[in-house]
């Protein structure tokens, strides 16, 4: 069961930032009163429903919930216990807020905040926003009574209310599996004919590879016996090659010698010239001197002809000297000259040659090649392509045999989810538990109903179909009746959910709230006999009423609350 004891708020609706506590536990019946837009229903509707589930009971936006003059700071906090356990629910907004806290310990947060709460809906409220407006409060605003929901939502409400909505998840996650498994045997179908298809292509390409394969040699034969004829062919122009190739050796040994000779004119020639430039100095010296520069003594003409005499002589053969010289070396270079030409002939040679060698070299390894190519397709268990094809075509026999198998063991799985899902599904285990509470139900409805007054014979189907019998046993629905009458049927509804909760100890808690029903439509009779009621609720119960009537009403409940605006804020008097 949970225990609601007190839920705050600050900068809540109409609340200002001095915050505000509301005691859910201390009495068991409570009274709130105020006028229009004091705060009533922000204080127990909306800040409760906000806590728990994130949103307003009323029909607000959510930015509209925080204070319109401090415009920050909005909380609310919601203190419950389930057990021995203590829990607290703190919700805020700018900043936002979202924490769950048991016995004073922050719970781990999930990295979304909608998985957040779905665990304090699923594993500690044990009951959702829908179910919750429907065993906790009744109101008159946006509150949807039961006999207005759509079947589906009715059924939502009793399977929480049962505590059976664990068949449904049951069911969602078998559906899940269900289809995902058919996927898997669709796809394992995919996978066999595929195999089979694989299995057969296989089987040809064995064939032709065979077939193939002597066609193979046949053209590998021809292929050598062609490069062996270029072989041939290449030696005898490399034969040829070589042969020329020898006449340019012996023409070319004398090239060393003729780079000797030269080497020896060129320095002939060098030291000739340098006799001669002295030579030529010495004239210049006699022809412009008269005096010797070393002794200073003068030079007789005739010793001076005579010297002058001997050194033109000298000049002459040095100059013919040179004209010798520098014909060998011209002679010399014409001959290297020719010797070049015959070099650069032996080296285009010797490019052929080396070329031709290095082709009949190719053409012998390919020759080698193609031998053990022939060799190879000459013995078929060898051949690597039949070899490893064969090896393929057992690995997908293997294959095509594991896939028939894991598809028995598919449809075998299959039968037994099928059995699963008839047990699952709205007709099975949940029709079967419905059916028995649904005497249970109808009967606390009926009861609920005679108390308040409203004799009627009200029935609820296994699919959620009322049937209301009323004067002289005449069948009416629900829509048929007067609004008082409505509030009737709704008040029981609520009632006996209570109670199925109380007995399953699923959606059980002790806080009842009840907004402005005794205002519009519930009738004084009908007033006065759910007052009636009331009083013989559970010990366990707190009953909010939330009422314009509280002249007529106070005197009847424990406790009084009032909600009064001082300065555009809300708060308790």
């Amino acid at each position: 069961m949970i225990q609601f004891h007190k839920v705050r708020f600050r900068n809540f609706g109409s609340f200002g930032n001095n915050g505000t506590e509301i005691h859910l536990d201390r009495h068991r019946t409570t009274l709130v009163s105020g006028m229009n837009g004091h705060g009533k229903s922000f204080a127990l509707l909306d800040s409760i429903t906000f806590g728990l589930f994130g949103k307003p009971f009323r029909k607000i936006n959510i930015p509209q919930l925080i204070n319109s003059i401090n415009e920050k700071d909005c909380y609310v906090e919601v203190y419950f216990s389930i057990g021995d356990d203590e829990y607290c629910v703190h919700r805020g907004i700018k900043p936002k807020v979202f924490e769950i806290y048991k016995n004073e310990e922050l719970i781990d947060q999930n990295a979304k905040a909608k998985d957040y709460q779905r665990m304090l809906e699923e594993n500690i409220l044990k009951m959702n926003y829908k179910s919750f407006t429907q065993v906790v409060i009744l109101g008159s605003s946006s509150f949807v009574p039961f006999m207005q929901l759509t079947a589906a939502d009715r059924r939502d409400v009793i399977e929480d209310v049962l505590d059976i909505q664990v068949f449904s998840q049951m069911n969602s996650v078998l559906k899940s599996k269900a289809s995902l498994l058919k996927d898997n045997l669709k796809s394992l179908d995919n996978n066999r004919i595929l195999n089979s298809d694989r299995l057969r292509v296989l089987e040809t390409h064995i064939e032709s590879l065979q077939k193939a394969n002597e066609t193979k040699i046949s053209n590998l034969e021809d292929e050598l016996n062609t490069t062996n004829q270029v072989i041939e062919s290449e030696e005898r122009k490399l034969s040829s090659l070589l042969e020329e190739q020898t006449k340019y050796i012996d023409q070319l040994e004398e090239f060393e010698s003729l780079k000797e000779k030269m080497a020896r004119y060129k320095n002939a020639e060098t030291m000739i010239t340098n006799s001669l430039t002295n030579t030529i100095k010495k004239i210049d010296f006699y022809n412009d001197n008269e005096t010797c520069p070393t002794c200073t003594q003068d030079i007789e003409s005739t010793t001076k002809d005579k010297i002058l005499k001997e050194i033109e002589s000298k000049k002459e053969e040095f100059e013919e000297g040179i004209q010798q010289v520098r014909e060998q070396i011209q002679d010399i270079q014409n001959k290297m000259s020719d010797v070049n030409e015959i070099r650069k002939k032996s080296a285009n040679l010797h490019e052929q040659v080396v070329e031709k060698r290095s082709q009949i070299e190719s053409s012998r390894k390919y020759c080698e090649k193609i031998e053990k190519e022939i060799k190879s397709h000459s013995n078929m268990e060898s051949s690597t392509d039949i070899t490893e094809t064969q090896e393929k075509l057992e690995k997908l026999k293997e294959e095509q045999a594991e896939l028939i198998r894991e598809k028995e063991e598919i449809k075998e799985e299959g039968v037994l989810l099928g059995c699963l899902a008839n047990l699952l599904k709205d007709t099975g285990i949940k029709s079967k538990i419905i059916r028995h509470y649904l005497p249970i139900m109808n009967k606390l409805i009926n009861k609920f109903l005679s108390d308040m007054g409203f004799f009627a014979q009200f029935h609820l189907d296994e699919n959620f179909n009322e049937t209301i019998k009323s004067r002289f046993r005449d069948t009416f629905s629900y829509m048929s009746f007067s609004e008082g009458e409505k509030m009737r049927i709704d008040l029981a509804l609520l009632l006996a959910w209570r109670e199925i909760a109380r007995i399953k100890n699923s959606a059980n808690t002790n806080l009842l709230i009840l907004d402005e029903v005794f205002d519009s439509s519930l009738d004084a009779v009908g007033t006065e006999e759910f007052m009636k009621l009331m009083s013989v609720l559970s010990a366990s119960t707190n009953v909010f009423v939330i009422s314009h009537k509280s002249d007529q009403l106070v005197d009847k409940f424990e406790n009084q609350i009032t909600f009064v605006k001082s300065g555009n804020f809300s708060k308790v008097s």
